[in-house]
């Protein structure tokens, strides 16, 4: 993690109801290039088909997240050969267990 503040709260801003619209979007967007994921100590990697549809969707997130867990950093990573996007998401105490709840289980859900 390199430019959070790490005394930053660790919370989504979002209402419930805009939680159950992202959830619907997250899981239109993202499940269908879904491969996996891996947790680390201060966040998690997420993994989805290296198409332009991956990437274009994770971007969309990646924005989307910016308005409702700020205390977050993100990054975005395609190398080649080109086959994976991958969605890092770093931050403070708390942050892995919040992305692993809210996306990383929905996927799962989803992807069986």
């Amino acid at each position: 993690m390199s430019q959070n503040d790490l005394s930053q709260e660790v919370a989504c801003t979002l209402t419930e109801e805009q939680k159950r619209e992202r959830s619907e979007e997250v899981r239109s967007r993202l499940i269908t290039t879904y491969i996996g994921f891996e947790e680390f100590e201060d966040g998690v990697s997420i993994r989805f088909d290296g198409v332009d549809e991956s990437l274009i969707a994770v971007a969309q997130f990646i924005s989307a997240e910016l308005q409702c867990c700020a205390f977050a950093e993100y990054e975005l990573t395609v190398s080649p050969p080109y086959e994976e996007t991958v969605l890092t998401i770093m931050g403070p105490d708390g942050t892995r267990q919040l992305f692993r709840d809210g996306l990383v289980n929905r996927l799962e859900a989803e992807a069986l």
